[in-house]
């Protein structure tokens, strides 16, 4: 929650009167912005907290997903000793606990191998919210226990503001934000890390842990000489971070250390990288470019000596940068490459990649299988004096790099419904890729476009409206489809079964104008 903080300042200063403006849908309770529709402690009304396993569900307190309600209380009919299966049924004397094993709940006298007796409950403490790594440590509303820790359903990046959210399912906030580098574009998550990258003004990558009690970034790491990341993936528990304005894909730990820098070629005209996919240790990077002769194109590393890049503990450089045989000097330490430049497959030779005047201009990538799947952005000049390619010259595209035919690229044109395709994500065997154009909303609208990839080639299907955003990519998180918006602070959910989409919601807060940079699913 933000607060402003308004300084009046008259000729005379005698004092500074501090004024608490709450965002949009917050009010204040107690000198803090809440929300009555979804704060459990201000559940309709400043002051009327729901009770223990409840909710707070458009301004009612209701019981917890996974709790039933036996009177006036919310109980976990699985394990609750008063409770024990039933409302009336109460464990005690001989068997004093209730513990639900192979689907069949009933009272026992003791707990099973594996489970904690709390209270006379027997909980797995590593996935039950209510007893989370702990006895009687509950997680927050909208909140899973996964290992031991309470995780939100999903992350949302806020660009304008430059933190990451923690989110429900159902969009309602779930904990308080966590501030990272100012210029946040894009964020992956890894095991119990979360990365984030920003890109202006100075480069970093933070690594914050999904343990939502832990406020701060574990480590960031400052990318010297850059103020453009534009992509993240992760590989073998590795960042790998497009460094745009070197042309270089960076390496990073978990440990927050930065174990190489790989430049790309063509470095005078700027490939400009994007978003990067594997395909087992070859690496293809979506090559933006900024116009003609600028490289558009896929570039291929093989990064198979990641495993010796990636030991611990190495030396210091020597007097200007000197390292031993085979190794080179990163960031003040010798380490051995983490992988090498392969080749550049160029698009502006593909029949079918984009339409002239407009050129390629690829950005998002994604492997199922052994084929890589690139959306083509298609763009063109508004007119020949502009400096920038931002109008659809025509429909978007996917390139799709087969690696098991020695990387033969064949075009997918996703129809009419897709203008300036931005976001890929896959659910099951079918590929969802994200259109819309910004600048160009009336004659290319938000588009969800569904390719399904069983067949023998990729078939286009019918495009899920999406209109109320700009989108910004998509993801699907629970069996449910979410698009940020790139105009706003808002992010869309839509049913990716029915195509029916939902009214946007507001999740990151304006701070002169909004956007959702990024979003991803817990793990």
């Amino acid at each position: 929650m933000k607060r402003l903080i308004l300084c009046l300042l008259p000729l005379v200063l005698f004092a500074c009167k501090k004024e608490l403006i709450c965002p949009q849908g917050e009010v204040e309770c107690g000198g803090a912005c809440v929300s009555l529709t979804s704060d459990a402690a201000h559940c309709g009304g400043c002051g009327l907290a729901c009770g223990a396993q409840a909710v707070c569900a458009g301004g009612s307190c209701a019981c917890a997903a996974g709790t039933a309600a036996c009177g006036a209380a919310c109980v976990v009919l699985a394990t609750d000793p008063a409770h024990c299966g039933a409302c009336d049924t109460a464990c005690g004397g001989a068997a004093p606990v209730c513990s639900t094993e192979a689907g069949v709940t009933a009272c026992a006298a003791t707990c099973a191998i594996g489970l904690a007796d709390c209270g006379g409950a027997c909980v797995d403490t590593s996935s039950d919210r209510f007893h989370c790594g702990a006895c009687g440590t509950a997680c927050a509303a909208g909140q899973a226990c996964r290992a031991g820790a309470c995780h939100a359903d999903l992350q949302v990046a806020c660009g304008a503001t430059s933190e990451v959210l923690p989110v429900t399912f159902e969009l309602a906030p779930a904990g308080p934000g966590r501030a990272v580098t100012a210029g946040l574009g894009g964020l992956a998550i890894s095991d119990d890390l979360l990365f984030t990258i920003s890109g202006f003004p100075a480069a970093a990558v933070d690594l914050l842990s999904l343990d939502p009690t832990v406020a701060a970034p574990l480590h960031t790491v400052d990318v010297v000489g850059s103020s453009d990341l534009e992509g993240i993936t992760i590989h073998d528990h590795l960042a790998f971070v497009s460094n745009a304005a070197v042309g270089a894909i960076d390496v990073v730990s978990p440990a927050g250390v930065l174990l190489d820098e790989l430049p790309l070629a063509d470095q005078q005209t700027g490939p400009n990288p994007h978003a990067i996919a594997f395909v087992g240790p070859r690496a293809f990077v979506a090559l933006y470019g900024f116009g003609p002769g600028s490289g558009q194109g896929i570039g291929v590393l093989d990064f198979s000596g990641l495993a010796a890049c990636a030991v611990p503990g190495a030396t210091a450089c020597g007097a200007g940068g000197t390292c031993g045989a085979g190794l080179h000097c990163v960031e003040g330490t010798c380490r051995p490459a983490c992988g090498t430049y392969q080749k550049t497959i160029g698009l502006a030779g593909v029949a079918g990649a984009f339409d002239a005047p407009g050129l390629p201009f690829p950005s998002k990538a994604l492997a199922v299988g052994d084929r890589v799947y690139l959306t083509l952005s298609n763009l063109k000049k508004p007119d020949p004096s502009s400096s920038f390619y931002f109008q659809p010259a025509g429909s978007g595209r996917l390139a799709v790099v087969d690696t098991a035919r020695a990387d033969a690229v064949s075009i997918v044109d996703l129809g009419p419904a897709c203008g300036n395709p931005g976001g890929l994500a896959l659910r099951g065997t079918t590929l969802w890729v994200a259109c819309g154009s910004f600048s160009y909303a009336a004659d290319w609208p938000g588009r969800v476009v569904p390719v399904e990839l069983s067949g023998a080639a990729p078939v286009v299907g019918t495009a899920v409206d999406v209109s109320a955003v700009v989108p910004n990519g998509v993801a699907f998180c629970g069996g449910q489809g979410y698009v940020p918006d790139q105009a706003s602070g808002k992010v869309l959910r839509f049913d990716p079964s029915t195509g029916l989409a939902e009214t946007p919601v507001d999740v990151c807060p304006v701070q002169g104008f909004a956007y959702v940079a990024d979003l991803a699913c817990a793990p």
